[in-house]
């Protein structure tokens, strides 16, 4: 007979295919059809407690046989599991809540782990614990028909009450999402954000005499390297799904006034001239050593150093190439709040097309983005922050991008590598 009590072992004393049909019917209910996680999630951990294997049901088998991650993933970065968890037992709450499921066999994870408990419904254990009590007098007591009402009562209280605490974990924690933090600026300020995206440049740009920028060489012809156009559907994604109306721009036709009236997200380094000037004054910036033939991130802390460069004296249609050899490209990140223009500014530009797609891909992947979720300036939306990534090209493709260095862009803050 079923307990409410917490076991060592969940019970499981009620028939397999009675557990199995239930939870047919529970991935079929409004509370769960919209969470592809949550079914699958829940489906996991019910096959492997029915199966006998629940000592197996832990953090990173779930992340890797559930949610594909790498068996070798960090939990500590990657809460996959404890998110997913909390959103399973929210809706493990509002299903039951529900009064057409009162009657209902009951499946819960138990507190504190990832095993699921199987109960029999509410009236059926009134009935057992009725058949198994002594008879005491003939007369029947109103005590015990009282029970059935208490129980249903305090099984709404503790629906409820798990619900509500689900919602208040799943708000508290969503906020400390690494990659929210990063856009909230942008989210935030109203009106639509305006993606200025740059012009192809015609080989590499040059100083000309003090001119604190390089001089970019434009071309008429009007297309986007594939990895600029990979990350504007990338932000694209990201700013539509928080209800924002996105303008899409070339760099060229894009004023100041235009700048001056939206928040902007600017997608290219040396082929967006508003991404050289508008971060010239932070601590990395996009730089050009005519003598050494190298377009470069910059470290103002440390000038002399050339390691984020791309040499500008090969030829461009080898670069990546299947049969040329792998290479390495780097991309700066800054999300400017004080900027010239007033309003924020997020660009986004690698030395070649290779750095902007991984920069992309990085900015719109929870996971990976959340290898920065520590550095101070991410939290503070006023804050200037700058993140510098590499990647390895193959084949002509960018591999997994790689933070290098993050800091609130001012020349006295410390990196971190």
């Amino acid at each position: 007979m079923f307990t409410s009590e917490i076991q060592e072992r969940p019970a499981t004393e009620l028939a397999p295919e009675a557990i199995r049909e239930h939870l047919e019917k529970m991935v079929q209910d409004p509370a769960f059809r919209t969470s592809k996680r949550s079914v699958q999630f829940l489906r996991y951990v019910v096959e492997k407690t029915l199966a006998g294997a629940e000592d197996q049901i832990k953090e990173r088998t779930i992340g890797v046989e559930v949610f594909g991650r790498d068996p070798s993933y960090d939990t500590n970065v990657d809460h996959v599991v404890r998110t997913a968890a909390i959103e399973l037992r929210k809706r493990l709450a509002i299903y039951y809540g529900d009064e057409q499921h009162k009657s209902e066999l009951r499946i819960q994870l138990v507190p504190g782990s990832y095993i699921p408990q199987f109960l029999p419904p509410p009236s059926e254990k009134t009935e057992q614990i009725s058949v198994a009590a002594p008879d005491r007098v003939d007369t029947p007591s109103p005590e015990p028909a009282a029970r059935p009402k208490t129980r249903i009562y305090l099984w709404s209280c503790i629906a409820a009450l798990s619900l509500l605490t689900g919602t208040l974990l799943y708000h508290w924690i969503r906020p400390l999402d690494a990659q929210y933090l990063f856009w909230k600026p942008v989210i935030d300020t109203p009106g639509p954000v305006l993606i200025a995206v740059g012009d192809v440049p015609d080989g590499p740009p040059t100083p000309v005499n003090d001119a604190p920028i390089p001089v970019i060489h434009r071309t008429s012809a009007p297309t986007v390297p594939f990895g600029d156009t990979v990350t504007i559907a990338r932000v694209l994604g990201i700013l539509s799904s928080r209800r924002k109306t996105v303008i899409i721009r070339r760099e060229e036709v894009s004023s100041f006034s235009d700048l001056r009236q939206n928040p902007v997200v600017l997608i290219g380094a040396f082929n967006n001239e508003w991404s050289l000037r508008l971060t010239r004054q932070l601590r990395y910036t996009l730089a050009l050593d005519r003598e050494r033939h190298l377009i470069y991130i910059k470290d103002n802390l440390h000038p002399e150093d050339r390691s984020w460069s791309w040499p500008t004296d090969q030829p461009t249609e080898n670069q990546g190439s299947v049969s040329g050899p792998r290479l390495q490209d780097y991309a700066l990140i800054s999300r400017i709040w004080n900027s010239d223009t007033g309003q924020v500014v997020v660009v986004i530009g690698g030395l070649y097309t290779y750095g902007t797609e991984a920069a992309g891909e990085f900015l719109s992947d929870p996971q990976r983005i959340a290898a920065i979720a520590g550095v101070p300036a991410l939290k503070n939306p006023h804050s200037n922050l700058q993140i510098v990534l590499t990647t390895t090209v193959t084949d002509g493709t960018a591999g997994p991008p790689r933070v290098l260095a993050a800091s609130d862009g001012s020349v006295g803050q410390t990196s971190q590598k």
